[in-house]
């Protein structure tokens, strides 16, 4: 699940275009099916943002831009690998990444 902060700092600093370009990719890719996302309140990273959220890993990307939210489908979410130059929280060496399993419908 992969939760989209959308309080006033990340709202200024283009979270509705993030949230655009990340479901648009989750689509591209076949993975909103498996793949949820979820626009937030303030989720208290405000120096950091705008944030995006990944659970279960707890992985905390900061200063995200459209771009930024494609790596996150793209190699985060797809290729199972940590951005981390963008990762706020925790150090890379403490994520165990959690691969997504999509459905056989998805993988043909």
């Amino acid at each position: 699940m992969v939760f989209i902060c959308n309080g006033g700092t990340c709202a200024k600093g283009g979270a509705d275009e993030n949230t655009l370009a990340l479901r648009a990719h989750l689509t591209k890719h076949g993975m909103d099916d498996e793949i949820h996302t979820v626009r937030t309140k303030c989720m208290g990273q405000c120096t950091s943002g705008p944030i995006i959220f990944i659970h279960p890993e707890g992985a905390w990307y900061g200063g995200v831009n459209p771009e930024i939210a494609r790596d996150i489908a793209t190699q985060h979410l797809l290729q199972n690998t940590l951005l981390k130059p963008q990762l706020c929280f925790p150090e890379p060496d403490a994520l165990v990444l959690q691969p997504v399993t999509f459905s056989a419908a998805k993988a043909e």
